[in-house]
């Protein structure tokens, strides 16, 4: 049990320093590497699990130089949580100005070379800077900038582990577009770049920083924006380091606001595909309209998307789904797992010469 074990070493750690994996396992690690600095930025809206969070920052085995928390309140509205939170944490006060707000405030007040972003609802498994640095490019060549990212294990309020996504990786001749918008499976995070799982250099931050008036997608607008860049390079380590929480019905990706991820979209057209924009109207924008309680709204994105774009096949099977039910496309994706689940059970019964093992 991974996260039982990193939750346990989390209450008993006291060591700081970097115990960096072998260098051998890594092609860009050079003979005299030197690790960049790494601050943390934990926006907050004063939730309690900050302190598990800010927790699983400072027990790393590569410790960070810095974990900033940047409280979205006035001071005097503080929670206990924030108030109480380690000497060893910057705390930060912004007044209101929204979770990019906060972010951006952190990178501002940061001072290490590279920024880590983790929500105040999420935590990191006790390796997760160290596995990303493992990764982080060191060979000199077209790219000034990195960002790095992860798989994520989605969470539910019991603490038992739901789905691990995305199913797959960011190719490496891959669009990010094309990676996060052209649907292939029928399963939510066939593509993802979880805010909680982000590495990047401060100075990225600084030269293409947050959309602070974006109402939504503002993790993907950022990603997007970075990923046309030709001097950003985009890694992702294929193991699971973040532990995400669902979002509960107050946050921002819960909201019914589809209008919103319609002019998101709109102002974004010129960056996409068609493909792009299609699969993006009937897989994104649909399930938030059809959320709002009306199946009108999700006829309009389909008429929008059928003008103006070419969605995909499996598009339109989600698109179909939502549209009968807002939960058949998790209930289609929870059969999927079991039955692929059941498969690899009885493969490995047939490689091990023994009888499958039933539950």
């Amino acid at each position: 049990m991974i996260w039982a074990r990193d939750i346990a070493n989390l209450a008993r750690r006291d060591d700081l320093t970097c115990t960096m994996a072998d260098p051998a396992m890594s092609t860009n690690w050079g003979r005299a590497m030197t690790l960049p600095d790494v601050s943390v930025v934990i926006p907050t809206a004063g939730r309690s699990t900050v302190v598990t969070a800010v927790a699983s920052a400072l027990h790393q085995t590569c410790a960070p130089l810095e974990v900033i928390v940047v409280a979205d309140c006035a001071e005097s509205a503080a929670s206990s949580a924030v108030r109480n939170l380690p000497e060893a944490v910057r705390v930060f006060f912004t007044g209101g100005i929204g979770a990019n707000g906060a972010r951006m405030r952190g990178v501002v007040e940061a001072k290490g070379q590279v920024i880590a972003f983790l929500d105040d609802d999420d935590v990191w498994v006790s390796d997760k800077l160290e596995q990303q640095l493992s990764v982080w490019p060191t060979e000199v060549g077209r790219f000034c900038y990195a960002v790095i990212s992860c798989r994520i294990a989605v969470i539910d309020g019991n603490g038992r582990m739901l789905k691990v996504l995305p199913s797959r990786l960011l190719g490496a001749q891959q669009t990010v577009a094309d990676y996060l918008f052209r649907r292939t499976s029928v399963a939510y995070g066939d593509g993802l770049l979880h805010t909680s799982t982000l590495m990047c250099d401060r100075a990225l931050m600084e030269s293409e920083p947050l959309d602070l008036a974006l109402p939504r997608h503002q993790d993907w607008d950022w990603v997007l924006r970075v990923g046309q860049r030709p001097d950003v390079l985009i890694r992702m380590c294929p193991d699971v380091l973040v532990r995400v929480a669902v979002p509960d019905r107050k946050s921002i990706s819960m909201s019914s606001d589809w209008r919103a991820s319609l002019a998101w979209l709109e102002e974004r057209a010129d960056q996409l595909t068609a493909r792009e924009r299609g699969d993006f109207l009937l897989c994104h924008t649909t399930p938030i309209a059809v959320r709002s309680g009306s199946r009108r709204e999700g006829l309009i994105v389909a008429g929008r998307a059928l003008r103006s774009s070419r969605p995909g096949f499996i598009a339109w099977a989600v698109w179909g789904m939502h549209m009968l039910s807002p939960k058949l496309v998790d209930r289609v994706s929870i059969l999927r797992r079991r039955l692929h689940h059941g498969m690899r059970r009885h493969d490995a019964a047939d490689l091990l010469g023994r009888p499958e093992i039933t539950a």
